[in-house]
């Protein structure tokens, strides 16, 4: 069972659906208040709604790939919540299939979503969190961990996350800041839908207790590891 958290200040990116939905929903109902951000209207408009009674929850539109929309994100959760206590790097795209064949935005979605997207968040919320404590949760993957056939961009970038992660955990720790990783395997996702044809893998609310319980009192890894979750 996880310790008690007091309640905290969340940002999730790409909160809309999957596992930064279940995240949002899992932080409300533990009595943290949310903000989740999304590329699209129409899908912050649905989440906002299936979670609406649930506690105070906030949506923005935000393109993870635009350095001044990441900022943005960051000063909505300032300004609605007073300080932000944790922003949860999860926004994320996938293309399967072989690399020689894979179309070249797609690798350019790649990298500027999930390797882009993440060092944005970071640096956009690092200045807050070293004023103030606080944690970064990266979203990799177990194809971060271990290339995939097939997932050769995804796994790339998934890689850099790990890397990232690493290399500003040592550097941030000193000043109580905690920057973590968490490493999925098989979500049953949307994502994972359009990647492999079929929802199968780990139920999404799997990864969102595990993302919850890094911002914790006592986190089941050391800052800079990747907590797997299977």
């Amino acid at each position: 069972m996880s310790d008690p958290q007091p309640p905290r200040n969340l940002l999730i990116t790409g909160g809309a659906r999957g596992i930064g939905f279940a995240t949002a929903a899992l932080a409300l109902e533990r009595g943290h208040r949310v903000l989740i951000g999304a590329p699209h209207k129409t899908s912050l408009q649905q989440a906002r709604a299936d979670l609406e009674g649930r506690g105070e929850l906030a949506v923005r539109v935000v393109d993870v790939s635009d350095y001044g929309d990441v900022q943005a994100f960051i000063e909505e959760g300032r300004s609605r919540f007073g300080r932000v206590d944790a922003l949860v790097n999860n926004a994320g795209v996938a293309w399967s299939g072989p690399f020689a064949e894979m179309p070249v935005a797609e690798l350019d979605a790649a990298v500027e979503v999930n390797v882009r997207g993440v060092l944005y968040g970071c640096r956009a919320v690092l200045p807050h969190l070293l004023e103030t404590g606080g944690t970064i949760v990266n979203l990799s993957s177990g194809a971060g961990r271990a290339g995939i056939p097939g997932l050769a961009a995804y796994s790339a970038s998934k890689f850099a996350v790990c890397g990232l992660t690493e290399a500003l955990a040592a550097e941030v720790d000193p000043q109580k800041v905690g920057v973590y990783a968490v490493c999925p395997g098989r979500v049953a996702t949307e994502m994972q839908e359009r990647v492999s044809g079929r929802r199968q893998g780990i139920p999404p609310e799997r990864v969102a207790a595990a993302i919850l319980d890094l911002l914790g009192p006592r986190p089941p890894i050391r800052p800079g590891d990747c907590l797997e979750t299977r």
